[in-house]
């Protein structure tokens, strides 16, 4: 009988020691996954910030250009009444740009 309950002693100590060493496993694992996490977000962050930092230097560029060129005296509406495919146009290539500048900067 003592042997028998030695060896569901052991039987559980050794149950003990199985689960401790899965339960550090497991703690293991949740710290390397949240490290990892929040380095892809800090990248994911300073990728946003640089995107806004270009965008907002090329909003810049773009303000001055219009500026000194004049062509903040245009009628926009009027012109986009009488040429609305130009309009457009205008519009795609933007679109297209800025796609590429974000592109680029990720």
């Amino acid at each position: 009988m003592a042997d028998t309950n030695r060896m569901a002693e052991d039987a559980q100590a050794k149950l003990r020691d199985a689960a401790d060493w899965a339960s550090d496993k497991a703690h293991e694992a949740a710290d390397l996954g949240s490290e990892n996490i929040r380095k892809a977000a800090d990248k994911i962050n300073q990728s946003a910030k640089d995107g806004l930092k270009t965008a907002r230097q090329f909003a810049e560029t773009a303000s001055k250009y219009v500026e000194e060129s004049g062509l903040g005296d245009v009628d926009v509406r009027e012109m986009v009444r009488r040429e609305p495919w130009i309009a457009l146009g205008v519009a795609f290539a933007a679109g297209y740009l800025a796609a590429q500048i974000m592109r680029r900067i990720s």
